[in-house]
């Protein structure tokens, strides 16, 4: 469970959605700062950690951010991931070998939800099904990938 703090997550995410923004429009404008890379900093242990998804893969396989509006969360405890997608919740095994990340079966409830909160939930439950290798990158933020090597998700460190 995420707690409030006096910033309150709401802010952070927006900071962080602001930032993004901002990285993406330096990166489409030519910029030559390099794309943030992987930490080199040994084994990866994401148990007892929790992120705030900021991207993720949209079903037309384009990359999307999410609304300020939408707080979809990962945790990692004791070889199980689980969090929201912004309406329902959801658990999974998992396995962290190196940086190949194995999940699944994934279980959600089944709440009905509204847009635009749905359209990112679908996406953001159906790139946890098919990730495959994940890295904290030298900005901080979690990665993960598909097989492909396609950047599937984006978090940044939750509290």
């Amino acid at each position: 469970m995420i707690h409030s703090t006096r910033s309150g997550p709401g802010r952070r995410v927006a900071l962080a959605v602001v930032a993004l923004a901002i990285s993406l429009t330096a990166a489409a404008c030519g910029s030559s700062a390099a794309t943030p890379s992987p930490l080199p900093s040994g084994p990866l242990d994401l148990n007892g950690t929790t992120w705030l998804l900021l991207k993720y893969l949209s079903p037309d396989g384009t990359s999307a951010t999410v609304p300020a509006a939408v707080t979809p969360t990962l945790e990692f405890d004791d070889r199980t991931a689980s969090g929201s997608g912004g309406c329902n919740t959801f658990s999974s095994p998992y396995t962290l070998v190196g940086d190949t990340l194995e999940m699944g079966p994934i279980a959600t409830t089944q709440i009905a939800c509204e847009e635009p909160i749905l359209s990112v939930e679908t996406a953001y439950f159906a790139a946890l099904d098919v990730v495959d290798r994940a890295a904290i990158l030298d900005n901080g933020e979690l990665q993960l990938w598909d097989s492909g090597g396609k950047t599937t998700l984006g978090f940044v460190r939750g509290s």
